[in-house]
């Protein structure tokens, strides 16, 4: 088994794998998924592939190549994911003859600027087309949110993004630690909602208000879909090493690209981040679970 990323899809949350090194990927649900495998620092390694950006050619471009040493993915996928991403945060600085036609494409619908909260604290600025918004933020684990602008491209609402982050200080990205940390010793929803109620009303004065740039003005919210899920209740931070030795857990939700998951028949749940399988080839088979011991400190 090779897990190759964990994918957003309006229905939720999904694992892309694949069995054979010929055969194309598939999107598993994470819900109900049982992740049983064994593994240790031989195992053999293939690039996880990549997302193209040119319409015509699939959703997702699996690859047979060895990944770089360091890395999950080969020379040829790391090029075309650097080169879209580049072209895409630099878009608005640069003149639409500059654009490759697939970006310059993506630019053109409407956008969202977004205040997103993490249940560690952490507040980031962030942009979406409109149309995918609200999986945008699941996908990155936010927690709650707030929209606070729609404009008629990408290249104004990177503006604005950009505008909230020099002027407030609002960073525009959180780290995988941080939104683990939050799921195990989460702070107070009613502390988090004002904290980015108060953000949003700065950015809505100094920075949307005063734009000279067309836009709607906004002040939707948006709540992740486990916020009332009492699955979160107590979460622990899954104590095994996941690239090495044997697994045996049944998946029951994600938060962004992190899983909730337990073992069969016990009670805990845990929080793992699945990076470390990828571009891993697993043993998959019941070969039961290495020991676990849960400290008191991790309560």
């Amino acid at each position: 088994m090779l897990i190759q990323g964990v994918v957003w899809r309006d229905d939720g949350p999904r694992i892309r794998m694949r069995h054979e090194l010929d055969e194309p990927s598939q999107l598993v649900p994470v819900a109900g998924f049982r992740l049983q495998y064994r593994t240790d620092e031989n195992a053999g390694r293939t690039c996880i592939g990549h997302v193209p950006f040119r319409k015509g050619r699939g959703d997702y471009v699996d690859c047979t190549d060895a990944p770089v040493a360091g890395s999950r993915i080969c020379d040829r996928c790391a090029v075309v994911e650097a080169t879209f991403a580049a072209n895409l945060h630099h878009a608005h600085t640069r003149g639409s003859a500059e654009l490759d036609p697939a970006i310059r494409a993506h630019l053109d619908q409407p956008n969202r600027l977004y205040l997103a909260g993490f249940r560690d604290g952490s507040i980031k600025v962030g942009t979406s087309t409109a149309g995918r918004a609200d999986r945008r933020l699941s996908e990155q684990g936010a927690w709650r949110a707030v929209f606070i602008a729609e404009t008629a491209n990408g290249r104004a609402v990177r503006e604005l993004e950009d505008a909230v982050t020099e002027q407030l200080g609002v960073s525009q990205s959180v780290s995988n630690t941080r939104k683990r940390r939050g799921i195990i010793a989460p702070i107070e929803d009613e502390v988090l909602v004002d904290e980015l109620a108060s953000t949003a009303r700065r950015a809505s004065a100094q920075i949307v208000d005063a734009a000279r740039l067309p836009l709607t003005r906004l002040e939707e919210t948006w709540r992740n879909p486990l916020a009332l899920d009492p699955t979160l209740d107590g979460v622990v931070d899954y104590p095994l090493r996941i690239d090495r030795g044997r697994h045996d857990l049944e998946l029951l939700a994600a938060v962004g690209r992190l899983l909730l998951a337990r073992r069969p028949g016990g009670a805990d749940v845990f929080v793992l981040d699945p990076a470390p399988l990828y571009g891993r080839w697993l043993d998959r088979g019941d070969f039961g679970s290495d020991e676990i011991a849960i400290q008191d400190s991790l309560f």
